[in-house]
């Protein structure tokens, strides 16, 4: 993307100049560039441009209606050839800002400097439609309205932070053509076209919403708010005609129907002129508000986009609470008059009982994934039931762009790669803690493209898609070591098979997916399956079927055993690009870049179906809780891969040892019972459980019998026998060494003597005795 000013040749009013920069004189006097028409239109050569006019109308129309043409021509700003698809414009003027989309999306700013004539570019808003029609700026709230005719949506974004953004409407729309605020009455506008269009206000104090219109309305498109009058003006290209009312909807005025307004693509008011463009002619057209034509502007290019003004008078200045940053609301605050003001939340947040507070907290839910969002710069929470979602508050002031993600389900630690500030971080799911792990960048930068975690020995493994590496990072001293390196290889996703010590990876330079022992992979690796369509670029496994999953580049997900046999396909959408899968025993869950939703596939019937209704931006990495559990099998030497035939570690109900095991004796249970009135009401439940435990334990009895654990099923309160300090209360083991732990959801954790830990899954039963065989 270029500054202003390069020398380009326009034709303008019918002559020929050569475009000047930084300063344009006209009658000898300086250019007033505290005002401006900007339109946005494509050159010659087809790039997308912004171009400003500068000036005053009321001295620059008389001049052109009296022929004095060549005295006033145009800044330009010519974006990059990629941006393509420039379209709706706003501006806001005290700090000197032009918005407008690309591609039909909001996706940048430019800030403008109008004294100067130079520019700076501002970093992406979002992309959080795929068809952005109208964009509005609220000056005063700081905040970008915009027309989503994609997803049937009116929503908003706080642009100081580029953080925060909410729907606005959602419900009974249609096809949403443009927006247009006025907050000085916290007034919200849209036009919608479809069955019946419409032109709807909406109070974004009151959540009050009125369709203003006339039943006549064909099919307004443009809105422009007339702020000196306070009315609202529309373009209706079907019906070829102008027309304006009160912000109530009375006072409907339209101009008389006219060829040339049927092909008016764009419009805008500046004072007492009105200016139209028109999407196939490089002509501006001006008339005055009594509809009389006065000048036009023939400029060198390919159509008229859009057009706004650049003047206070669209700013005026007001008074608000919310004019200085949030007004003390934490994310959005909207202007109720001079002294009030309303807090809301973005996505994934809710409003705290203060009223000024944003707030969240994770799901306290058994099965959920985690999603990032590397355009929203955020981390989300889904619940796999019923998809509602959760913004993860996991640093505060931090917006990560994250491609990859870990958790830690036994410390609830959520580590992620920051793209943006190129770090792993590490951080509670509920943002008190966070920390940011040792520098893992190298000289050629770093692309953490997938990070899994070790929770058996703390150890955090991630790939390095520029050093084309797998590291560790051992957590115990922060220490990192690259485990896996080898020339053509280019690994890009990893799962973790802790119990059997193994490691799997998706290689893009060789198209494949491999396997080795975590300690070794360079020696251990065994491609898995080979000759793929595409690099696999996330995939995801099910240890208790033995099957893994790929989602690769050409949109292609498939499946085969952990020894490759057995491959097919299950889905394919050549146009998805996956970034993230995950699995339960009934779903495939899938995220891909370009899809605004999170989808599931049912793994029987193969049938597609959203998991959520809100719709994200670009999301990536997506993690499944709680994850399969593999079978555990023995301890294998280091470096070795274990075989197959290895004896699985299991809780498994024990009989009563009589040479001197812990034995449990309950003693009391009665449960009474009522039913009144046909429903059953509990009227008293006394439970008394009492354990008898051996205390006499010879050396030679406890080294021929099996270690046993039994589940306390008085979570609080203390079981009588000896128990290991550190242990958690709600289990006892007879055999000190174990330490053992209930972990969120009702999984029970074992460290065994010799140092290995393994997380058993229930269903395991309350106060019954189970014996581990190692």
């Amino acid at each position: 993307m270029s500054d202003f000013g390069s020398p380009v040749r326009h034709r303008l009013f019918g002559s020929t100049v050569l475009l000047m920069t930084y300063m344009f004189l006209s009658k000898g006097t300086a250019q007033d560039f505290t005002k401006a028409l900007i339109w946005s239109t494509y050159s010659s050569a087809g790039q997308p441009q912004l171009k400003l006019l500068y000036g005053n109308p009321a001295t620059y129309v008389p001049d052109m209606a009296n022929g004095r043409n060549g005295s006033y021509f145009p800044y330009y700003y010519t974006l990059s050839s990629a941006d393509v698809g420039i379209g709706a414009l706003d501006m806001q003027y005290s700090e000197s800002y032009i918005y407008f989309t690309l591609n039909m999306e909001l996706r940048f700013s430019s800030q403008l400097i109008p004294r100067t004539g130079t520019t700076s570019r501002k970093a992406n808003i979002a992309a959080l439609s795929n068809m952005v029609t109208g964009i509005s700026v609220d000056w005063v709230s700081k905040l970008v309205f915009w027309s989503d005719a994609s997803y049937q949506r009116i929503c908003m974004l706080d642009y100081t932070t580029y953080g925060y953004w909410r729907p606005v409407v959602d419900t009974n729309l249609t096809s949403p053509q443009d927006v247009a605020v006025y907050p000085q009455q916290s007034f919200l506008f849209w036009s919608d076209i479809g069955a019946k269009s419409v032109i709807e206000r909406y109070n974004l104090a009151t959540d009050d919403r009125k369709i203003i219109s006339s039943p006549t309305l064909q099919g307004p498109a443009k809105l422009v708010v007339d702020f000196a009058n306070q009315r609202l003006f529309w373009l209706d290209a079907s019906a070829a005609t102008i027309g304006s009312m009160n912000f109530d909807g009375s006072g409907v005025s339209s101009w008389p129907p006219s060829s040339t307004f049927s092909s008016i693509s764009s419009f805008a008011l500046f004072q007492d002129y009105v200016f139209l463009g028109r999407n196939d002619s490089n002509v501006i057209y001006i008339y005055d508000r009594n509809q009389q034509y006065k000048a036009n502007i023939t400029q060198e290019g390919k159509g008229i986009i859009d057009m706004t003004v650049y003047s206070q008078e669209r700013n005026p200045s007001v008074d608000s609470p919310c004019a200085m940053g949030t007004g003390s609301c934490a994310q959005f605050c909207i202007t109720v008059n001079s002294t009030q003001r309303r807090c809301l939340c973005g996505m994934g947040f809710f409003l705290a009982s203060n009223g000024v507070d944003c707030v969240t907290k994770p799901m306290q839910i058994d099965k959920f994934l985690l999603l990032s969002d590397v355009r929203l710069y955020n981390i989300f929470q889904i619940s796999v039931d019923t998809g509602e979602v959760r913004t993860l508050t996991i640093n505060k002031g931090v917006w990560p762009d994250s491609s990859s993600l870990a958790f830690d389900p036994f410390k609830n630690y959520l580590y992620y790669f920051d793209k943006r500030t190129l770090v792993i971080r590490r951080t509670s799911m509920d943002g008190t803690v966070s920390t940011t792990l040792p520098n893992v960048t190298s000289a050629l930068g770093s692309d953490i493209t997938s990070l899994a975690f070790d929770s058996e020995s703390q150890v955090l493994f991630y790939v390095d898609y520029i050093l084309q590496t797998i590291s560790a990072m051992y957590l115990s001293n922060l220490s990192s070591v690259t485990v896996y390196s080898r020339a053509g290889s280019k690994p890009r996703t990893i799962v973790l098979d802790t119990s059997n010590r193994l490691l799997y990876w998706s290689d893009c330079g060789k198209n494949t997916i491999e396997r080795g022992s975590k300690s070794d992979l360079n020696t251990s690796r065994m491609v898995i399956v080979s000759n793929l369509n595409a690099c696999a670029m996330t995939f995801a496994i099910d240890f208790q079927n033995e099957t893994i999953f790929w989602a690769d580049a050409s949109g292609t997900i498939e499946k085969a055993m952990l020894d490759g046999t057995a491959r097919s396909v299950v889905y394919q959408d050549p146009n998805a690009a996956f970034t993230g899968l995950a699995l339960d025993a009934q779903f495939i869950y899938i995220a891909a870049s370009n899809k605004r939703q999170i989808q599931k596939i049912d793994r029987n019937t193969k049938q597609l179906s959203n998991l959520t209704k809100i719709l994200f931006t670009q999301p990536f990495a997506l993690l499944y809780y709680p994850a399969d559990s593999p079978p555990a099998v023995k301890s294998a030497s280091v470096g070795s891969t274990p075989s197959s035939d290895s004896s699985p570690v299991s809780l498994t109900p024990s009989s009563a040892d009589s040479s001197g095991s812990s034995t449990l004796t309950p003693v009391t249970i009665i449960i009474v019972a009522s039913v009144i009135s046909g429903a059953a009401v509990l009227i008293a439940v006394f439970v008394t459980v009492g354990f008898v435990v051996a205390k006499r334990r010879r050396a030679a009895s406890r080294k021929n019998s099996p270690p046993v654990v039994i589940v306390n099923p008085h979570p609080y309160e203390t079981l009588n026998g000896d128990r290991r300090d550190g242990s958690d209360p709600r289990v006892f083991s007879n055999e000190p060494s174990y330490a053992t732990e209930i972990l969120s959801p009702r999984y029970l954790s074992i460290k065994y003597p010799s140092g290995r830990h393994s997380i058993l899954p229930p269903p395991y039963e309350d106060g019954r005795e189970y014996a581990i065989i190692e």
